[in-house]
C-alpha cells in the first residue's frame, strides 16, 4: 500500500508516464492516398528557386492525388556529384514499408550527365519504389540559366505536367 497518495496528481503522473513511453505516430491518419516524397537539387544556393519547385511538388502531387509527406533538398550540389546528403535521406525513407515514389520536378534535377543519372536512378530504385518525374524536358523557369536568374514562379505552369515515371 502507498501511504502517499495524491490522488489526482498520482493519476496525471500516470497518463504522462504512458504518453512518454508510446512511440510517436508519423503518419497518424491514413488517407488513401499513395505516399510520395520530394527531391530538388539545386546548384546555387537559391531559396526562392526551391520555394518555387517545392510548390510545383506540392500542386502535382494535390493533383495527382498523392500524399507529399517531405522533401528533400540537396543545395549548392552540382549535376555532376554522386554523394548527396539530400538524396540519401531520400533514399533512406522510400525504404519505408508505406513509401509509393519519389518526385521530382525534371531529369535535371537528378544529374546533368547521363552516366551520373543512370547511377542516381538505379540508387533510387534499389529502394524498391517508384521514380516520377513531373516534367520530362525542364522548363525555362526551372533549368540552371533560370536557376542563376533568380527563377520564376513555377507553380503556374503546373497544370500542364504530365507524369512520366522512369
Amino acid at each position: 500500500m502507498n501511504e502517499f497518495s495524491y490522488g489526482p496528481l498520482d493519476q496525471r503522473i500516470g497518463e504522462l508516464e504512458r504518453l512518454l513511453s508510446t512511440p510517436p505516430i508519423f503518419r497518424s491518419v491514413p488517407t488513401g492516398r499513395p505516399v510520395v516524397y520530394g527531391y530538388i537539387r539545386s546548384s546555387h544556393r537559391r531559396a526562392r528557386y526551391v520555394r518555387a519547385c517545392r510548390r510545383v511538388l506540392e500542386r502535382f502531387c494535390w493533383q495527382e492525388r498523392l500524399r507529399l509527406c517531405g522533401v528533400f533538398v540537396d543545395y549548392g550540389i552540382a549535376g555532376d556529384v554522386v554523394i548527396r546528403p539530400g538524396l540519401s535521406g531520400l533514399c533512406d525513407v522510400l525504404r519505408l514499408p508505406d513509401s509509393f515514389a519519389a518526385v521530382t520536378i525534371s531529369a535535371a534535377h537528378l544529374a546533368s550527365d547521363a552516366t551520373i543519372a543512370d547511377a542516381l536512378t538505379h540508387r533510387l530504385r534499389a529502394t524498391g519504389a517508384r521514380l516520377l518525374v513531373v516534367r520530362p524536358k525542364p522548363p525555362p523557369e526551372c533549368d540552371a540559366s533560370a536557376e542563376s536568374s533568380g527563377g520564376s514562379d513555377t507553380g503556374q505552369r503546373a497544370e500542364s505536367n504530365r507524369v512520366r515515371d522512369i
